[in-house]
């Protein structure tokens, strides 16, 4: 029997697919040779690893590569001649594809995260069925990036829907498959920059940096901004590195946490902190440091999103080794996913 999955990796069924086509026009792979090139190709769009874990599975539906995590990646369709495409996505995003693909309502229950760490050719910011760009249909190709989508398209109200404004950006905007694009440039690991400016923007993008509000612990300003980010450094307390940006549900959920106090919010909120951090605890909203039991965990270049409704996070792992993203605080009001970028 022929799934709805399988459908949609038969027409390699992902957000930059120029067009379906059949398969006796597609010739399989002939080769142990091709079938690695397809799971390189693949795999470099995730973290190395989520690579390990995941199953890869060609534009036929043809299984390349079994897998145990919840991503499942795919290649560049053949229809790509001039660059690469390849995607992995997690079950609602899966959900979300096969909906796509099928001009059908999408119906997900929780927040879905897929990973193009690769870049991709481009598609139409405004169209979610142009197949090539045209003077009117918002045309963008973006470097490194992930996707999120929510349950309720109301929960994307308040992100820009330009892909140039140094942040995140709705993508397909009144649509039943409007999402939202994550650019990332994932930096190297340097030392902790001596001056404040600077180790704050160092969590951000370089696009987000230029327009970015910068303020230190004490709530002085360092640099002013237009943007829709606040750049923080390390809180002079710790002693690693741990700068910040944050939107504005994020900067909501940092006042809610800080006051101990009940958080309500009406968006989906994205956080970045591409330096990475020194560590917290898992479980623990206000561990000081680690303990036998409080799943101390450092990270490394990350994004953080958090959602109206801790509902929408069921299903997501609290692994924070399991290869992908993982719920920190999950129980709590301050429940958030930590979305790693970079091993």
């Amino acid at each position: 029997m022929v799934t709805s999955t399988t459908r949609f990796v038969t027409c390699a069924l992902f957000v930059l697919l120029v067009a379906c086509q059949p398969v006796a026009d597609q010739a399989p792979p002939t080769s142990a040779v091709d079938t690695e090139a397809l799971i390189a190709d693949a795999l470099s769009a995730a973290l190395p690893s989520m690579a390990a874990t995941a199953k890869v599975v060609d534009w036929e539906g043809n299984t390349l590569k079994e897998g145990t995590g919840t991503y499942t990646c795919m290649p560049t369709p053949p229809q790509y001649t001039d660059g690469k495409s390849p995607m992995c996505m997690d079950h609602p995003f899966m959900t979300w594809a096969d909906a796509w693909s099928n001009h059908t309502p999408l119906s997900i229950e929780h927040l879905g995260i897929s990973y193009m760490l690769a870049g991709d050719q481009g598609a139409s910011n405004v169209d979610p069925f142009a197949t090539a760009e045209a003077a009117d249909n918002h045309w963008v190709v973006e470097g490194p990036h992930l996707m999120l989508v929510v349950p309720n398209g109301d929960h994307l109200e308040g992100i820009s829907t330009d892909p140039h404004n140094g942040g995140p950006y709705v993508m397909w905007k009144g649509t039943p498959y409007a999402h939202v694009m994550v650019p990332l440039e994932i930096p190297e690991y340097t030392a902790k920059p001596a001056e404040a400016l600077a180790e704050a923007l160092s969590a951000a993008n370089s696009s987000m940096a230029a327009d970015a509000k910068v303020v230190d612990s004490e709530g002085k300003v360092l640099q002013e901004g237009t943007g829709a980010y606040t750049c923080m450094p390390t809180p002079p307390l710790l002693t690693g590195r741990a700068p910040m940006c944050l939107d504005e549900p994020w900067m909501a959920w940092a006042d809610a946490w800080n006051k101990r106090s009940e958080l309500a919010l009406s968006r989906l909120g994205i956080a970045y902190m591409l330096a990475g951090d020194e560590g917290a605890s898992n479980v623990d909203p206000y561990a000081g440091g680690a303990t036998a039991d409080n799943h101390w965990v450092v990270e490394g270049p990350h994004i953080m999103v958090v959602v109206p409704d801790p509902a929408q996070l069921e299903g997501i792992s609290t692994d924070p080794h399991n290869g992908g993203p993982y719920v920190m605080w999950k129980g709590t009001p301050y429940a958030h996913v930590m979305v790693p970028v970079a091993d």
